[in-house]
Order: structure tokens, then sequence, then C-alpha cells
């Protein structure tokens, strides 16, 4: 699986880097075969309290079906999560079908 993290306003660190790669790997020990993985991050400047001001948008390639998953919080490291489990949710619905 290649895993490739990507952000116009923050500098992607390194450990922002495995922060993803660690929430990624928790979708693949699931047993899907996920080909690629690409995370947007973005973090707009706004008020001081948005509870909105971070964006984690995860594009996921199965074989025969794409995945885009949005979440926004606070904190970049809480919206990288709360993608990974939406991520997780939406692979298994898929997988049921």
């Amino acid at each position: 699986m290649n895993v490739v993290v990507r952000s116009r306003t923050l500098v992607v660190t390194d450990a922002l880097r495995n922060f993803v790669r660690r929430q990624t790997q928790r979708l693949v020990s699931r047993g899907h075969k996920i080909e690629n993985v690409v995370v947007f991050l973005e973090k707009v400047k706004r008020k001081k309290n948005d509870m909105t001001a971070t964006t984690a948008k995860f594009f996921i390639n199965l074989p025969g079906k794409n995945i885009v998953v949005q979440e926004r919080a606070y904190d970049l490291y809480l919206a990288i999560h709360e993608a990974a489990r939406s991520a997780m949710r939406s692979i298994g619905e898929t997988k049921d079908r």
C-alpha cells in the first residue's frame, strides 16, 4: 500500500507523516486490499476558537472503487484520527455489500 501525505498550508513533518501511516495501517490490518491512500491536510486561518479550522481528507483506492472521506476538527491529529475511523467504516460497508 502506498501512502501519500500532502498539504498546501502546512509543512508535513516526519511526526505527522508517521501518525498518518499508523492510522492507515489500521485500514490494512482488517484485511482490505487497498492500493493507494492519499491524505490531504489543510489548516484554515480563522478565529482562535474555530472548531472546524483543520481538515483531513482521505482518498482511498480500492480495486474497482474509490472512497473519499473528509473530517474537520479543532486539532489536526484529531481530524486525521476521525477521518481514519470514518474510512474504516466506509470500507467495511463496501465490503459487506
